[in-house]
């Protein structure tokens, strides 16, 4: 069985914490500030050993204080990996759609312009 949501977070909050060198005091300080709310490291130590639930605005600014979306905060990272290499992929698909379209538009106009001028010599050869 994979893991709840909560627990998911309370393992990238320690590892995302732990990446930019915020120690569990100084996170609960800056969340303490942006929410206008009372939080100590304790709070932040019983959340990633997952004994206190997040509340969800304290999930939003704890991942805008680590700079990760909060999307990536709630999977493992090598699902997070995953989820890059797939979203890349599409990338190159959607690249390589836009470029056949753009191909595609070019042949219509060019098409377009051979018509435009077939008309106008067909009227001026109609005038004469």
């Amino acid at each position: 069985m994979s893991a709840l949501p909560g627990q998911t977070f309370a393992r990238r909050l320690r590892e995302e914490r732990g990446r930019v060198g915020l120690s569990q005091a100084a996170l609960a300080d800056r969340l303490a500030e942006v929410l206008n709310q009372k939080i100590d490291a304790s709070a932040i130590t019983r959340i990633e050993k997952y004994e206190r639930a997040v509340r969800l605005d304290e999930a939003v600014v704890i991942a805008e204080l680590l700079d990760v979306p909060l999307e990536a905060m709630l999977h493992d990272r090598e699902s997070v990996d995953d989820q890059i290499a797939e979203l890349r992929r599409d990338l190159s698909l959607a690249q390589w759609r836009a470029s056949q379209a753009e191909e595609e538009l070019q042949q219509a106009q060019d098409q377009m312009s051979w018509i435009r001028r077939s008309i106008a010599e067909l009227e001026a050869s109609r005038l004469q």
